[in-house]
């Protein structure tokens, strides 16, 4: 059965190297970590895969910091929802992360919102 967190019910934007997100999980800071997609429900980032067995599904991203000019500034609490790929020794593996936004402040949703439709009206 599919539960609502495995479903996209929200529009996603593709994102570029430009944009990235810092988080704190399990009083680990991570300081830039890349996105590739963005929506205001949640993003999909890319780790290292000699990290990738402190992510589950379901551990809690705090602090969760947007990391470009344009979108808001708020902290965001966070939701591990996917992990595509597995750990290994090789520096250049990467694996996927689903993070769902827990809690996001109304002004800082509406802000997140507003740049989607924008990024949306400009494909």
């Amino acid at each position: 059965m599919t539960t609502q967190i495995d479903r996209r019910d929200a529009r996603r934007i593709i994102v570029g190297p430009d944009f990235g997100i810092s988080f704190i999980l399990n009083d680990r800071v991570f300081g830039e970590v890349g996105i590739a997609n963005l929506s205001s429900e949640g993003c999909f980032a890319l780790v290292g895969s000699q990290l990738a067995g402190l992510f589950k599904r379901g551990a809690v991203l705090e602090n969760l910091l947007l990391l470009h000019p344009d979108l808001p500034k708020t902290p965001i609490t966070a939701e591990v929802c996917h992990v595509l790929g597995r750990p290994t020794t090789e520096l250049t593996e990467m694996v996927g992360l689903g993070i769902h936004f827990l809690s996001v402040d109304a002004p800082a949703r509406k802000l997140l919102d507003a740049w989607v439709d924008a990024s949306m009206a400009a494909l």
